[in-house]
């Protein structure tokens, strides 16, 4: 890996961002409608330069962002009476022109080449109705109760994924150097290998908040085929300290998983800056069962072991400490160092009590005028499994990466 010409880009593109970023304006997003409505517009576009090394090869890729994507939104709402306040949400993800997570090393991609647009796709749409005393009643297609339990921060840095930590190089496949030859690819992918078993994310569900009472709110979402999650976070301070926690349950024991996830987190931050963040989780599926793969929505087509004997069950844990400083008058610089620990994620054949070691460190300016930010993160991803009773060795995969998100 080429240490110093990818910092040398990587800086000079960060200069440039910083030099003409302040000279644009906010434009007011608030539309009325003709029934009293307030419509609001917004947005983000997000995009990275980054560079990866599996220990064979490298690549430098200009993409979209991973992490957080490029999209748009439309939020309306309205007032019924003094207590009760109604509205929707229309959010959509923009076609992307080249997914970090398509992004491979050796043969199979050249330099430059982009990977096929993805469509336009729904991430949000829904109605909801809010009760001053009695809760909020959600409907349609969005987060249930439990997503975001294991991804409580309160780091400036959270647009590099937090406890989440295979947010660039996720397509690319370890080198298995266990062979008297040459290395070669393996069957697992750094996406494949580690989690932070969040939550159920986006899907259509029926969820309803209660009021927040001491600080604690609690969600719950019915979805199809009788699915279910619950949520409860909170959220308070302790005379210099902020806290937030975050739990979380999802049943999904009527789909073809069979499984059900628990993870948590939580954050605290000290008036000085100063923060730290802790989260785990766990799967459990039913004895027996066929697993699904976590990282093929990054396109990464993996068969799925089954023949696997359901013991070993996936489970992660996270550390982080960070420092929210204030350098430069445009906004706030944050600083973060995070560790995922994740084993038996890849549900394989040949990937038997598979761990990964995900080691990472950021540093974001915001831009607060403007409601953009940029990032530099660097990323090691270590892999090992056996086969039967054989222990297998992998190159780290090591990416850098420099990333933008422009909201409107």
């Amino acid at each position: 890996m080429n240490i110093k010409t990818t910092l040398k880009s990587t800086v000079a593109v960060a200069a440039l961002f910083a030099v003409a970023a302040p000279v644009a304006n906010a434009a007011d997003d608030t539309f009325k409608s003709g029934n009293k409505n307030s419509l609001k517009i917004s947005g983000q576009v997000a995009r990275a330069l980054w560079h990866a090394d599996d220990g064979v090869s490298e690549k430098v890729f200009n993409t979209e962002s991973s992490w957080t994507s490029s999209r748009v939104r439309w939020i309306a709402s309205g007032k019924v009476n003094e207590n009760v306040t109604a509205g929707a949400t229309i959010e959509m993800n923009i076609p992307q022109s080249n997914p970090a997570g398509s992004m491979t090393l050796g043969t199979s991609q050249a330099d430059g080449t982009q990977a096929a647009a993805a469509a336009w796709a729904i991430r949000h749409q829904y109605v909801w109705v809010s009760h001053k005393k009695f809760g909020k009643l959600t409907l349609g297609n969005t987060d249930p109760g439990s997503n975001g339990s294991s991804e409580a921060n309160y780091s400036m840095n959270g647009m590099f994924g937090g406890s989440a930590p295979a947010d660039y190089g996720s397509g690319i496949f370890y080198q298995s150097t266990g062979t008297a030859s040459a290395p070669t690819a393996s069957t697992a992918t750094v996406g494949a290998a580690t989690s932070n078993i969040d939550g159920i994310s986006r899907t259509d569900v029926v969820r309803y908040d209660t009021p927040r009472f001491a600080g604690v709110q609690a969600k719950v979402g019915v979805m199809a085929a009788g699915n279910w999650d619950v949520g409860l976070n909170y959220a308070g301070k302790f005379r210099s300290v902020k806290v937030m926690a975050r739990a979380g349950y999802a049943d999904t024991n009527e789909a073809a998983s069979a499984a059900f996830n628990a993870s948590g987190s939580i954050t605290a931050l000290h008036d000085s800056g100063l923060n730290a963040t802790f989260a785990i989780g766990k799967t459990n599926y039913a004895g027996g069962a066929s697993k699904s793969v976590d990282g093929q929505a990054n396109g990464n087509a993996q068969a799925v072991d089954t023949n696997f004997d359901g013991v070993a069950d996936p489970h992660f844990v996270y550390y982080a400490v960070g420092y929210n400083a204030k350098i430069f008058g445009a906004g706030g610089t944050g600083f973060l160092f995070g560790y995922n620990h994740a084993e038996n994620v890849v549900q394989l054949a040949n990937h038997d009590d598979n761990e990964s070691d995900n080691y990472s460190f950021s540093v974001v300016q915001k831009f607060d005028s403007i409601g953009a930010q940029i990032g530099l993160k660097y990323q090691s991803h270590s892999y090992d499994s056996k086969t039967n009773t054989v222990q297998n060795t992998f190159d780290d995969v090591d990416v850098i990466a420099l990333q933008t998100v422009f909201a409107f």
